[in-house]
């Protein structure tokens, strides 16, 4: 059997885990990053289509997003800003499909009901500490309720309380309903403000794209250190001493190194063995954070057709299957790309369809709101995370009720000398990579302080 050693084993090739082995490899030890995949990005995934780059994982960033910037500077990966000019299409609570600006006329009264609760949600978040969520002065009576049942109880129209829903669900992927509105205050908290995870435009989580591919950003990193990168190689077991570990992992491979960090979700986490087992606590939290559900689909066409109508490309409906939409063509490239997005329950529900049902579903939708032409793509291609063995999901792990303020304490705190990244674990932009750009650098940063 084949045996390596090094001062850091690093489980998972994802941001988080390229990032912590880069860290400590500046600071004079030595990593080795053990990958399930046979390729390194996790939750990235950028795959080629005609000769396009789409994006199944992981996509944008957003304004505020100052560390995958500069880490993109660094590597020579060019940025460009998403498309954004022109009207939103709306189909909310009835209303059949609506322009923009003829939806925002007709319920002026009801957004401005919704921008209300968000601005109270801001205020409460506020209240919320990213590190340590459970010590919010109301943190027993937030965690103890669900977010949908939070929001059921603002007195909302159908329209904002659809609203509502529809861009959670985009933050979130799972329904309302199975979040605590603690887990909601705490997303909000991490990336700043509601306006900062749910607009599109300036501001936003989703203001900028990479040249080449989102994948660019993990090829890169993991081509300056390749020879600390082992692939194909899924960690199955964990010994552990005081001062030591012992990786195995399946096909034979063992590791040894001073310090690991588990770099990939809890809920993946949780599914590997240790000895001695871990404790109780930890492993009931990694029982509640179940990864969330989430499908991209993209339809390519011979142009944009859409922006002639003064459409942007976005779609907000609760008649689906997509719940969303957005223009993502190519930087320099003359092809019309239109993204759907199914999250939480459509991409439980629509995931298991066969892809022509699907395609067919989103054709229909997809027409209803931007013409005929919409029927006529040249290119379809789509994929669910659920069924990625080494993932099982995307790229939120959400608390239910009474997580948090039970459980919440054994997220990121070392056992040992076994430390967790990944980007569940984050203070800033959890769920994003930007969160996995901090949380690798701050499990990085534990193991060089407690080795010296």
């Amino acid at each position: 059997m084949a045996s390596r050693e090094a001062d850091v084993l690093i489980v998972g090739a994802g941001i988080s885990g390229l990032i912590a082995a880069r860290t400590v490899l500046a600071a004079g030890l030595t990593p080795l990053i053990l990958e399930a995949d046979t390729r390194v990005g996790g939750r990235v995934l950028t795959e080629d289509v005609a000769g396009l780059p789409m994006e199944l994982g992981a996509q944008w960033i957003g304004d505020t997003h100052h560390r995958m910037f500069a880490l993109a500077d660094e590597l020579g990966v060019e940025t460009y800003p998403q498309f954004d000019d022109g009207e939103t299409s709306y189909e909310i609570a009835g209303t059949g499909v609506l322009r923009g600006n003829e939806f925002h006329d007709r319920f002026a009264d009801e957004l401005a009901e919704l921008e209300k609760v968000l601005r109270r949600l801001d205020e409460l978040a506020a209240e919320v500490s990213p590190a340590t969520p459970w010590t919010a002065p109301h943190a027993a009576e937030w965690d103890a309720i669900t977010a949908g049942a939070w929001y059921d109880a603002q007195g909302l129209s159908p329209v904002a309380r659809t609203l509502l829903e529809i861009c959670t669900v985009g933050i979130l992927a799972v329904p309302t309903v199975e979040v605590s509105f603690l887990h909601l205050l705490f997303t909000i908290q991490t990336c700043g403000v509601t306006s900062e995870l749910f607009a599109e435009s300036e501001g936003g989580a989703q203001t900028t794209r990479f040249v080449g591919g989102t994948a660019e950003i993990p090829k890169r990193l993991a081509a300056l250190m390749s020879e600390h990168i082992v692939l194909d190689s899924p960690v199955q077991f964990i010994e552990h001493t005081a001062d030591s570990a012992t990786v195995h992992c399946r096909g034979g491979l063992t590791a040894r190194g001073r310090r690991v960090i588990v770099a990939v979700s809890p809920a993946l986490a949780g599914r590997i063995m240790y000895d001695p087992p871990l404790p109780g606590h930890r492993d009931q939290l990694t029982q509640r954070m179940p990864n969330a559900a989430a499908m991209k689909a993209f339809f390519v066409y011979d142009e944009p057709f859409w922006r002639a109508d003064g459409l942007n490309g976005q779609l907000i409906s609760d008649i689906g299957p997509a719940r969303m939409s957005n223009d993502t063509c190519i930087q320099g490239d003359g092809h019309g790309v239109i993204l759907l997005f199914l999250e939480g329950e459509q991409a439980r529900t629509h995931g298991r369809w066969t892809e022509a049902d699907r395609r067919a579903a989103l054709t229909a939708e997809l027409v209803r709101h931007f013409g005929d032409q919409a029927a006529r793509p040249l290119h379809y291609v789509d994929g669910e995370w659920a069924d990625r063995q080494w993932t099982r999901g995307c790229y939120n792990a959400n608390c239910g009720p009474l997580v948090w303020t039970t459980y919440g304490d054994a997220l990121a705190e070392p056992i040992g000398v076994i430390h967790w990244a990944s980007t569940d674990t984050a203070v800033e932009w959890s769920a994003y990579m930007e969160g996995a750009v901090e949380a690798g650098e701050r499990a990085a940063r534990e193991v060089i302080e407690t080795l010296g």
